[in-house]
């Protein structure tokens, strides 16, 4: 049928990109029911009363923080991850490189220039808006605070960066490709990036937007590179300094942090309770990085 192939007899894009989350989502709902359920019996178990605490159990599976909601945030990540690569090696017949998985023994450059990026890039956004007052630093930049949730958080948003930029650019970008429109790629990916996160904690209008302009700031760097590992990069040290060091809500969430910040007025500056990607310091920044990109990094760049 032509509704499910193409003229070339290939199934259309769209119906890939739509099977391979369809059973993404369907397997995380099991396993993590499963995970649920057996944490559960064990909890209670040990502590019969538990049960009666409903604000804490619903933390510790909603928070990075605690134990449950470390895992049931890696089995969302392992678990795609995984997918994307079956889809594409079993249903595509393809290579991991074709959709920029490169050796890390030869991308290894490529990956620091990303984490660097991502770092120094979050950084200017922090800096920003504790210079512009519109939060406030509590601890200081000499009394920082450090814990072992730090370095588990860091191993979280490692998944989060790989499995976010593996699905979104990797996988989703390549078979768009077949669509044979040079702006299909990046434009439909980035749309399927910002509606992913539409579950998150205080989404919003400008989030929705600015999650759009990091997905075509990652396409951007992916079409020039044909490598991810700048993304993946970029997208690990962007989400660990907005959380972990700088203290500020993680496109919603809550994490551990190296400094803290209060927000004094929630507006669509600082993001209010979506966090920094939810206001506009990120959106001139984004677009600023858009242009950058365009300007001054070459076709297929080589670190």
């Amino acid at each position: 049928m032509k509704i499910i192939k193409n003229s070339d007899n290939v199934v259309r894009s769209g119906w890939k990109i739509a099977s391979l989350y369809l059973i993404y989502f369907i397997l995380t709902i099991i396993i993590s029911g499963i995970f649920c359920l057996i944490y559960s019996i064990l909890l209670f178990s040990k502590n019969p009363q538990a049960y009666l605490d409903v604000g804490l159990i619903d933390k510790q599976f909603s928070s990075m923080n605690y134990f449950p909601g470390i895992c049931l945030y890696l089995i969302q990540c392992i678990t795609l991850i995984i997918l994307v690569v079956l889809f594409w090696k079993k249903g595509d017949n393809g290579k991991l490189e074709d959709i920029g998985l490169t050796n890390l023994k030869k991308s290894w450059k490529q990956l620091c220039v990303g984490l660097f990026i991502g770092a120094v890039s979050f950084t200017i956004v922090a800096l920003i808006l504790i210079l512009s007052k519109s939060v406030v630093l509590i601890n200081g930049f000499i009394n920082p605070h450090f814990s072992k949730s730090l370095i588990i958080q860091l191993i979280i948003f490692i998944f989060v960066g790989i499995n976010e930029e593996l699905f979104c650019r990797g996988y989703c970008m390549t078979v768009l490709k077949q669509t044979k429109i040079t702006w299909i790629p990046i434009v439909v990916s980035s749309i399927i990036f910002s509606l992913m996160h539409s579950m998150n904690s205080g989404i919003s209008v400008v989030a929705y937007i600015n999650l759009f302009l990091f997905g075509i700031t990652m396409g951007y760097i992916f079409i020039k590179t044909k490598s991810i590992w700048i993304c993946i990069g970029y997208h690990i040290t962007w989400n660990y300094f907005q959380g972990d060091v700088f203290g500020f809500l993680v496109s919603g969430n809550i994490t551990d942090s190296i400094y803290s910040v209060k927000t004094l007025v929630p507006s669509i500056i600082n993001g209010g309770s979506f966090g920094p990607e939810g206001g506009i310091i990120v959106t001139f920044l984004l677009l600023i990085t858009i242009f950058l990109i365009y300007k001054f990094l070459p076709t297929d760049a080589r670190f």
